[in-house]
């Protein structure tokens, strides 16, 4: 929701179907920790109100039940709340009200403290165990819920389930699960349905930018389509999807089990319909575990951006950087302020290494340009200006072996030059949290819209 933005014609081409479920996934951790940590979305308000608007009025033509999850993007308290206010405007534009179902999941952090206090709660694919210390740091931090209190929440009859930070594919498994589905296959449905049309293909005939994907549960498969003509599923297309956001083909990890989908079959239905099977659900018979998301404040970022076409500084990039940083260091040194402790310096080389860092393979520069990306981080907005400052003119002197002339090695790229990037936050928990299997941690409340 609100990201690239609904097709409206499509959309109303889609409630023809007559479909028994509609969701939506309206965020993502993918932005990364600054939208969580600042309580800000990651959309533009006119976007998701767009959207709001579409689905809304969507509910007077056929009333089905709605799940909207990662509300707001990040799904926090503040994201639930602007989501919430836009809903608000929409039904009050309408001259309509619509009873919505929110899903609370902010965790409270005396809750979190006391876990800590009497057990190991893991990282997820790191070794740092949550402590309270950690706790604390965090604005706010959030679980990620599977299928289980959104059926809870349409139990509740409502026309709008707003969840907040819920799994992807959940918001499209709730119902079907809850109807007496298979879970690994509802599962599977939600994964291919979560991107909207980026499993399907649009053909040189579409008439619509976007469709709206459409499902059909049967016992013991299931089959994917586009809503709307003039786009077409193909097994290679729904497979390239399923290999999105994944370390393993085969198996994603869920609240409370795995998908297991080593036993999955992909055929072509017809033309533009994929048929999907053998997907299965395995418990996870010891315990029920989410993740936890939150992030903490580091401090402010200030940038400087610059482009290099002189050969020799190409070919002396990594000394220069080098003398950069080892000269910025000498100087906040003296003032007392170490690097890597009291603030943070990071250089990203665009034509060397700036996408993959040490793991990069291609050692030798082969491009005639590099752009340079001067990055600091400090506690301070001043701070983390007047050190950034201070570095671009080690970058832009410096008398690197074979330098030709005094100055002018580099062209700046903005002016100023040193841009204000704002607050910086860290991803601080990333982690596993074992919760009772009866949901009773999340807190499900009715709010009327409208």
């Amino acid at each position: 929701m609100g990201l690239v933005g609904i097709d409206e014609e499509a959309y109303k081409i889609a409630l023809t179907k007559d479909p028994d479920s509609i969701a939506v996934d309206a965020g993502s951790l993918d932005p990364g920790p600054h939208y969580l940590g600042a309580g800000l979305p990651h959309v533009a308000e006119y976007k998701m109100k767009n959207d709001c608007r579409i689905m809304m009025e969507g509910l007077l033509s056929k009333k089905t039940t709605m799940v909207m999850g990662s509300a707001g993007g990040s799904g926090g308290r503040p994201h639930i709340e602007w989501h919430l206010r836009i809903m608000n405007e929409v039904a009050k534009e309408m001259g309509k009200t619509f009873k919505v179902a929110v899903i609370d999941t902010t965790l409270d952090k005396d809750y979190l403290r006391e876990r800590v206090r009497k057990e190991t709660i893991v990282g997820l694919n790191h070794d740092q165990p949550l402590t309270e210390e950690i706790i604390d740091r965090c604005t706010e931090i959030i679980a990620q819920i599977g299928v289980e209190p959104i059926i809870k929440a349409l139990d509740m009859n409502p026309d709008i389930v707003l969840a907040g930070r819920a799994c992807d594919n959940a918001c499209f498994a709730a119902e079907p699960i809850r109807r007496g589905y298979d879970k690994g296959l509802a599962l599977h449905v939600g994964k291919i349905l979560e991107c909207g049309s980026a499993s399907a293909i649009p053909q040189a005939n579409a008439k619509n930018m976007r469709t709206p994907m459409l499902a059909t549960m049967i016992d013991d498969y299931f089959l994917v389509e586009p809503a709307t003509e003039g786009w077409i599923s193909t097994v290679r297309s729904t497979a390239g999807h399923e290999a999105y956001e994944r370390t393993n083909p085969f198996y994603q990890l869920e609240p409370g089990g795995i998908l297991d989908m080593r036993g999955c079959k992909l055929s072509q239905y017809n033309e533009r319909c994929v048929k999907v099977s053998g997907s299965a659900w395995v418990d996870d018979p010891e315990s029920y575990k989410i993740k936890l998301e939150g992030a903490e404040k580091l401090g402010y970022r200030s940038l400087f951006i610059v482009g290099a076409r002189d050969p020799v500084f190409i070919e002396n990039i990594d000394w220069i950087v080098n003398f950069t940083k080892n000269r910025m260091i000498t100087e906040f040194e003296q003032k007392g302020l170490y690097e890597g402790k009291d603030y943070h310096i990071v250089f990203r080389i665009y034509g060397k290494d700036g996408v993959m860092g040490p793991l990069e393979p291609q050692k030798t520069i082969t491009s005639h340009e590099l752009g340079i990306i001067m990055e600091v981080i400090a506690p301070t907005r001043e701070l983390a200006h007047d050190i950034c400052y201070f570095g671009k003119y080690g970058l832009v002197w410096c008398n690197y072996p074979g330098r030709m002339t005094i100055s002018g090695n580099v062209a700046y790229a903005f002016s100023p030059s040193v841009i204000d990037g704002g607050e910086v936050y860290k991803l601080s928990v990333h982690h596993l949290l074992p919760i009772n299997r009866d949901q009773s941690l999340f807190d499900i409340k009715i709010v009327e819209v409208g």
